[in-house]
């Protein structure tokens, strides 16, 4: 009996032996293969470099570096998005590679950028800032609003417009992002804001490329919010609202849509002569006023007169 014990003691020593063994060859294989990886990528073998990498997630052998040596060499050789994924993959298992990560991407999306490539630069910088929100600067805040605003992806756009333009005012691109600021804050149902947008824009840019687009979308936002103030029976700033729209656009049906708004606006008031008077003026514009409001104008005119309140 006790030789047997000896015998299964000695069995337990060799198992024990054999499975620190083969940890230990692991733990060396997986720093060999990083090695080798490290170094073909700094040769600037990338294809090379991304093979070994593929080759050590196979045998699994990988760790947080060797997804990040992937999707570096996927980087280099412009495959952004598998780059990406491959990132993502290396911050699952090693978050302290999150800042090494955004800096990469951030290096490759501001040369993207300087080089003409907006949509590059706003593919990468997007994944950057999903990493660490607070990397990113500079015109990339940009390229991440537009990024996020071409996916429709309206609270975050908004988010990205207000940093970039609140951080870097004096820049070509704050035109545009006025204008897509507030369409991010009207697709929200933020139609004040939106309107205060506009507003900056026309006063920043008066004679910019999207002028006469800020101009027509100002208007139809108040215009829009002149009706919700009328059915909400705020008389007084649907008003206001809709004196705005017909003192500022260029669109004639706006504009006579806007004084006709004012003449309800009154008559709901109990304003009866000036409610008449706005409808007297669009009906005096000799039927010129387009859409059918005049002949609406006369018909109002026509009621208070048999109402006996003219």
């Amino acid at each position: 009996m006790r030789h047997t014990g000896w015998r299964t003691a000695d069995r337990r020593g060799i198992w024990f032996a054999a499975a620190v063994w083969f940890a230990a060859a692991g733990c060396a294989g997986e720093r060999g293969d990083l090695g080798e990886i490290r170094k073909t990528y700094a040769q600037a073998k990338y294809e090379e470099a991304l093979s070994l990498c593929e080759r050590s997630i196979r045998k699994g052998n990988a760790d947080g570096r060797v997804y990040y040596y992937s999707g570096m060499s996927l980087l280099a050789m412009d495959r952004d998005a598998e780059a990406i994924d491959r990132f993502r993959a290396g911050l699952a298992s090693d978050t302290t590679l999150a800042e090494e990560i955004s800096s990469a991407l951030l290096e490759r999306a501001s040369a993207s950028l300087a080089g003409g490539m907006s949509p590059r630069a706003a593919l990468l910088a997007e994944a950057a800032a999903d990493i660490d929100r607070d990397a990113v600067d500079g015109p990339l805040l940009y390229a991440v609003a537009l990024g996020a605003f071409e996916k429709r992806r309206w609270s975050d756009a908004a988010y990205w417009y207000g940093k970039a333009i609140a951080e870097y005012p004096d820049t070509g691109a704050a035109e545009s992002a006025y204008f897509n600021l507030a369409a991010c804050r009207a697709a929200t149902g933020d139609t004040l804001s939106a309107i205060e947008a506009l507003d900056t824009e026309i006063e920043r840019f008066p004679g910019g490329e999207l002028a006469e687009r800020a101009l027509w979308s100002r208007s139809s936002l108040l215009f829009a919010r002149a009706r919700t103030e009328f059915s909400r029976g705020e008389y007084d700033a649907a008003l206001r609202t809709a004196e705005r729209v017909a003192a500022g656009s260029a669109e004639p049906l706006l504009v006579q849509k806007a004084k006709f708004l004012m003449g309800e606006s009154y008559e709901r008031k109990g304003e009866f002569d000036r409610a008449y008077a706005a409808y007297e003026a669009i009906a005096e514009e000799n039927g010129s006023a387009p859409g059918g409001i005049a002949e609406k104008a006369r018909a109002k005119m026509k009621s208070f007169r048999d109402a006996g309140l003219r």
